[in-house]
C-alpha cells in the first residue's frame, strides 16, 4: 500500500469520524435540551435513541459533507505548513501543526454550516441553529483536525 494511501487511512478517516460523531451528538443534544426548554418530557432512553438514530441518520449526508470539507481543510492546511517550513527552512512544530490543523477543522465547520444556509435557505444542522450550537460543531472539527494532527505526526515518524 502507497504512502498516500496509508495517510488517508490511518490519519483523515479516523478524525473525520471523530468530527461526524461529535457533531452529530452536539446537534442531537442541543435539539434535546431545546425540547426539553418547552416542557417536552424525555427519558434517558428517549436521549440515547434520538442520539444513535440521528448517528444512522445523518451519516450518508452531513457525514459526507464533513468528509468534503474536512479533506479540502486539511489539503490547504498541508500546503500552508510546506510553504511555512520552505519559509523557515525548517519543519514545524507539533504544536504549530496541532494549531493550523485544528484552526482548519474548525473553519472547515463554520464555512460548511454557514454555506448551507444561503445555498438551501434553511440550516439543515437544527444544533447549528444558535451561536452555543454552532460554536459545539465547529469544535469538533477542532477535535477532527486535532486527532488528524496527532495521527499524522505518528505515521510520519514511521
Amino acid at each position: 500500500m502507497n504512502k498516500a494511501i496509508r495517510h488517508i487511512l490511518f490519519s483523515f478517516i479516523p478524525a473525520w469520524a471523530v468530527g461526524f460523531l461529535l457533531a452529530s451528538i452536539f446537534h442531537s443534544i442541543a435539539v434535546l435540551i431545546n425540547l426539553s426548554l418547552i416542557h417536552v418530557k424525555l427519558q434517558l432512553s428517549d436521549w440515547w435513541f434520538m442520539i444513535s438514530q440521528d448517528l444512522v441518520g445523518l451519516l450518508p449526508t452531513y457525514g459526507l459533507i464533513i468528509g468534503f470539507s474536512l479533506f479540502l481543510a486539511f489539503m490547504i492546511a498541508h500546503k500552508v505548513t510546506r510553504r511555512v517550513e520552505k519559509h523557515l527552512e525548517r519543519r514545524t512544530t507539533v504544536s504549530t501543526r496541532l494549531l493550523l490543523f485544528g484552526a482548519a477543522g474548525g473553519l472547515s465547520f463554520l464555512i460548511m454550516l454557514l454555506a448551507m444556509q444561503p445555498i438551501l435557505n434553511v440550516t439543515l444542522i437544527a444544533g447549528a441553529r444558535s451561536v452555543a450550537g454552532l460554536c459545539a460543531q465547529c469544535l469538533a472539527g477542532v477535535a477532527a483536525g486535532t486527532v488528524y494532527t496527532y495521527l499524522s505526526n505518528k505515521f510520519a515518524l514511521k
